[in-house]
């Protein structure tokens, strides 16, 4: 079995990222080899339809389940629905935490965020919907996007210097 956990920074112990089409990276672990990849996401940068391309990437990857902390769109749902992949939304915890809920076969035990659209709230952030949070919620997770996004920025920075300095 093929899964696709959504991912900032390309390393194990980072948290899932809450966005899915857009995010940085995808974390694929394949269960016959036990082995983790990290690819980058090819559509996260487009301007239009990032969720039905990143669909499309983990059809064509052969993931049969995608693990992440926020939600999916509803074009991108369609995708993966149409092509028999379990969604895992809402789940709290690292790469790692998602890979041994894999491991140990208790991948239906992983929190999911079933709420019905009137109880979402619109996170600009995520470019997506998300369950309405308490202050103290919203912080926590607002200073854990900020801990990824300066990650994600540092890397950045240091391939750019990389590529400046050949």
């Amino acid at each position: 079995m093929r899964v696709a956990i959504t991912a900032d920074v390309p390393r194990e112990d980072t948290p899932i990222s809450m966005v899915f089409g857009r995010c940085p990276y995808y974390a694929i672990y394949d269960s016959e080899s036990d082995k983790i990849d990290f690819v980058p996401n090819p559509g996260g940068m487009t301007a239009r339809g990032a969720g039905v391309q990143a669909g499309q990437f983990l059809i064509e990857q052969g993931v049969s389940v995608l693990i992440t902390a926020g939600a999916v769109g509803p074009n991108a749902s369609m995708v993966l629905g149409q092509a028999g992949i379990q969604v895992i939304s809402g789940f709290q915890g690292t790469i790692r935490d998602a890979v041994s809920h894999v491991k140990n076969n208790d991948i239906k035990a992983v929190p999911r965020a079933p709420i019905p659209p009137q109880n979402y709230g619109y996170n600009t952030m995520a470019m997506g919907y998300i369950p309405q949070l308490t202050p103290e919620e919203e912080i926590k997770m607002l200073e854990e996007e900020e801990s990824r996004i300066k990650e994600r920025l540092d890397e950045i920075k240091k391939r750019l210097e990389e590529l400046e300095n050949r």
